[in-house]
């Protein structure tokens, strides 16, 4: 996904034993306290709009931002989420003293993310349990059970360090092109790739942990990696949409997706993440909309504008969760907090779309039980 700018059901399922969880022995710490199945926890609206009511248009703001860790080790911690990429998790001790510092530094504990796929993607390696985690193609030729036991093994290795949600798994169709190639799709046969991705899925539920599909619609067969370069689909319509009902037919078992930034010609003329017709196709199956990493350079020359312009689009096409590889307080990087909450306030349109993503996102929060007690 990412390039680096600076979850006794399932053995009862299985009819197998758990694998130890010898995560949390690894790490020297205690398990996080999280819900076990959110998604199958109904909100509290009550405290949803309680919450939301107590925030200003800044703090609302903050919480569509998913980041890597800010460089200010004491100030607030704003964002509603942090994200943990490359060899940001090699030291699990010194991640869960980072992660711990910035959940009591936040007004709203915030989702914690990384994205475990496995293999050559697994950003856990220095867990022991862990070590040996193969890639989603490898996956794919296990039994479900199996699958969900790795989901499970990895879901309680990040609630022990304190990682609430993982960016994965995939449900890119891929017979062939850039996810085949990388090992990253499970297959190119949908019927796989949707029971290996619940499997999975299920998994990382079991321990609290909250799976977000991508790369949406779809990656499919595409060729090219949209990290490093402008790809454009020349998909019809029709196959747009028959890819994206892969990760329809998992709903039950993400709380959002993460969309493409792939340009899908049939549907729009800019990247999946910054259309708001595909951003619509994702609320209408109540998830989390998540962008791929909005700070990548191509996708401001895709749109012949700026970083800030990237932010603004992608925002106002309505995604919830605007993820960025870059510190949130960078001095090179933008204002991310400050230029929503700057357009929020002087355009209701704006303004509207931000109290819908922030309720989105406090919405999964509560179901995570991360809003208890507030």
């Amino acid at each position: 996904m990412l390039p680096l700018v600076v979850f006794a059901v399932l053995a009862a399922d299985a009819g197998v034993p758990l694998p130890p969880a010898d995560d949390a022995v690894d790490a020297g710490i205690p398990s996080q306290r999280l819900n076990a199945q959110p998604l199958a926890r109904k909100v509290d609206d009550e405290r949803v709009e309680r919450v939301l009511a107590s925030l200003s248009a800044r703090e609302r703001a903050g919480q569509l931002i998913l980041a890597y860790p800010q460089i200010d080790r004491v100030g607030p911690v704003e964002v509603g989420g942090i994200l943990f990429v490359g060899n940001a998790l090699k030291n699990i001790a010194k991640a869960k003293e980072k992660i711990d510092a910035a959940r009591v530094r936040s007004k709203i504990p915030p989702f914690v993310s990384v994205d475990m796929e496995g293999g050559p993607s697994n950003r856990m390696k220095s867990v022991r349990s862990l070590r040996t985690m193969p890639p989603a193609r490898e996956l794919a030729t296990m039994e479900d059970a199996e699958v969900k036991r790795w989901g499970r093994r990895v879901g309680e290795a990040m609630k022990a360090v304190g990682l609430n949600l993982n960016l994965a798994p995939v449900l890119d169709v891929a017979p062939s092109g850039h996810m085949e190639r990388n090992g990253r799709s499970f297959s190119g046969d949908p019927e796989v790739v949707v029971r290996k991705a619940v499997a999975y899925s299920r998994g990382l539920l079991e321990a609290g942990v909250v799976p977000i599909g991508k790369h949406f619609p779809g990656y499919g067969d595409t060729d090219g990696d949209s990290d490093h370069a402008l790809v454009t689909s020349d998909w019809p319509r029709e196959r747009v949409f028959a890819e994206a009902g892969v990760f329809v037919r998992a709903k039950e078992s993400l709380g959002g997706v993460m969309l493409a930034n792939v340009v899908y010609a049939a549907v729009d003329d800019k990247p999946a993440i910054l259309s708001a017709k595909l951003v619509a196709r994702v609320h209408e199956q109540d998830w989390l909309a998540v962008t791929d990493d909005i700070s990548i350079a191509l996708l401001a020359d895709a749109i012949g504008g700026t970083s800030e312009d990237v932010l603004v689009q992608s925002f106002l096409a309505g995604n919830d969760l605007l993820l960025t590889t870059a510190p949130p307080d960078w001095n090179k990087g933008i204002d991310y907090i400050g230029i929503l909450a700057r357009l929020a306030e002087r355009d209701e349109v704006a303004k509207k779309q931000l109290d819908e993503s922030c309720r989105r996102v406090l919405r999964l929060k509560d179901r995570m039980g991360l809003l208890d007690g507030l």
